[in-house]
């Protein structure tokens, strides 16, 4: 993705879009400047989603393999020194809740999809893609300090490409949850949370809309510059920035 912006190909993806109604700013520094952001819990997420994957693939391949994450690699991203245990309670939850009984079909696998005309191509990349029995389940990781409220609609975009892929209409989005916490013996409430969500077709026109809003303010500020705005934006001011 960051050569097709360094490129100016023009795309979408849901996290692109995502990024630019939370911020215009936030978006124009990222996908026009060319910014990289840097934060804690970026990084977090980028170790938990590596670990899971090697995970996930080695499951595909017919291997089983523990999901670890080294005191090297926490070193190499600056992160705090507690970050390392919170990590690998996550990955033991992981492991605690994998998706046994079902076919692995993908693992972040990138994929193009021409949506609808208008738009310009849409890049996902889901976390895992399973079948059992006919159906398929769309999985995506979040990690985090505390649940948060989930958001459908990226896995509806997902759902709808892999309903393409395989002609079926038996798809649901699922969304795996790890709460970061130092030590899973002394917590009040669970640290794992799997919510199944709907990704019907039905939900498909308005995320439609919301991407050709989206697709018109990007192209306003390829060619205006930067948008005009209010600087209080709370992702800003906590993420620094490396650029190209």
């Amino acid at each position: 993705m960051r050569r097709l912006d360094r490129s100016g190909v023009p795309y979408l993806s849901h996290s692109k879009v995502a990024s630019l109604e939370r911020c215009p700013r936030c978006y124009y520094r990222e996908y026009v400047l060319g910014a990289r952001q840097e934060s804690e819990a970026l990084h977090r997420g980028i170790l938990f989603h590596h670990a899971a994957k090697t995970f996930y693939a080695a499951r595909k391949d017919g291997e089983r393999i523990n999901p670890v994450i080294s005191a090297k690699q926490i070193r190499a991203k600056s992160l705090p020194a507690e970050t390392l245990p919170m990590l690998r309670n996550a990955l033991k939850l992981l492991q605690k809740n994998q998706w046994e009984w079902h076919a692995i079909l993908a693992v972040e696998e990138c994929f193009f999809m021409d949506l609808v005309p208008g738009l310009p191509p849409i890049i996902g990349i889901p976390d895992l893609v399973l079948s059992r029995d006919g159906s398929l389940l769309v999985v995506d990781h979040k990690t985090s300090k505390k649940f948060n409220d989930v958001d459908s609609s990226q896995l509806v975009l997902y759902a709808e490409f892999f309903r393409r892929q395989h002609s079926t209409t038996a798809i649901i989005g699922v969304f795996d949850e790890y709460r970061l916490v130092p030590d899973l013996a002394k917590i009040n409430k669970p640290a794992f949370r799997r919510t199944p969500v709907s990704v019907d077709r039905c939900f498909l026109p308005k995320l439609i809309a919301r991407y050709r809003k989206a697709w018109k303010q990007m192209l306003s500020i390829q060619k205006h510059g930067e948008p005009a705005g209010s600087s209080d934006c709370w992702t800003c001011h906590p993420i620094s920035y490396s650029y190209w």
